[in-house]
């Protein structure tokens, strides 16, 4: 039996987390820094903390929004787990990922099973670009470098009676991130402009960032001598820096390059 709680609203998008009923969540402890307002629950089962839910709501100096979803399961069973947006019943979507992305060059990096964010939901004057779920556990290699191995991308989502469910298992110890760009303007001047942004980032995987959290952008990392970084994820500064939306943005301006740029400053931060 599950149960559905909603965890945010305003005049642009609903959220709501779908849990097990015998899993209880907490009141959050709400705190503001800087761009960020930051909400945590607790998650327990029969009194004993199992892990965590956060909601950190990003306010860009542009007006559009990045909210960021991360589940923590601390404790040692795994447990199935629905983050649902709600009210898009009025709503036309555009999928990121018309065709398979591109393949990393395997030498250097080895898999990346990671593809473009999941679409764009357009309701009257509000997109919302909604990125996909990433299951991940972090991972200490032999050089002492932790990172982030991932475990299940999860692309595909299921939209019900103006519902999308984002619906996952999240096994003990592990971790989930997904997030979503909200902006009361079009993304992009033009369907044009969009559809060649998507293209090329299928075709060139160094230039769109897939994974984003509130402290900067996973990517895959190069592979080295140790063998469980076949899967490894973590931050490397250039790449937080996302110099291809700011050579794009300078070519074809958008909404979309200007948050991402505004987004990778705040990352950049001392």
């Amino acid at each position: 039996m599950q149960n559905e709680i909603e965890v945010f609203s305003n005049e642009d998008v609903t959220l709501a987390i779908e849990k097990p009923m015998f899993i209880n969540l907490s009141e959050p402890a709400v705190n503001e820094k800087g761009s960020d307002k930051t909400a945590v629950y607790d998650l327990s089962l029969l009194g004993l903390n199992i892990g965590t839910y956060r909601l950190v709501e990003r306010t860009l100096e542009n007006g559009t929004s990045l909210i960021f979803e991360e589940i923590e399961n601390t404790g040692w069973i795994p447990y199935v787990l629905s983050l649902n947006v709600k009210n898009l019943a009025e709503a036309d979507f555009k999928s990121w990922n018309p065709e398979t992305a591109a393949s990393l060059d395997e030498e250097i990096y080895g898999p990346d099973p990671t593809t473009n964010p999941y679409g764009v939901f357009t309701r009257e004057n509000t997109e919302i670009l909604q990125g996909n779920v990433f299951v991940s556990s972090n991972l200490q290699l032999e050089n002492g470098e932790w990172i982030q191995e991932l475990r299940h991308e999860i692309p595909e989502f299921t939209l019900e009676e103006g519902d999308l469910a984002k619906n996952y298992w999240l096994p003990p110890k592990h971790q989930s991130q997904t997030w979503m760009m909200v902006a009361q303007e079009p993304l992009f001047e033009t369907e044009e402009a969009e559809d060649e942004w998507i293209m090329f980032s299928l075709e060139n995987r160094l230039a769109q960032l897939n994974w984003l959290t509130p402290k900067g952008p996973f990517v895959k990392l190069p592979l080295t001598d140790d063998p469980r970084t076949q899967l490894a994820y973590g931050y490397i500064t250039k790449r937080t820096a996302d110099l291809s939306s700011i050579e794009w943005n300078e070519t074809s301006p958008s909404l979309f390059f200007e948050s991402m740029i505004l987004n990778s400053e705040i990352y950049l931060q001392p």
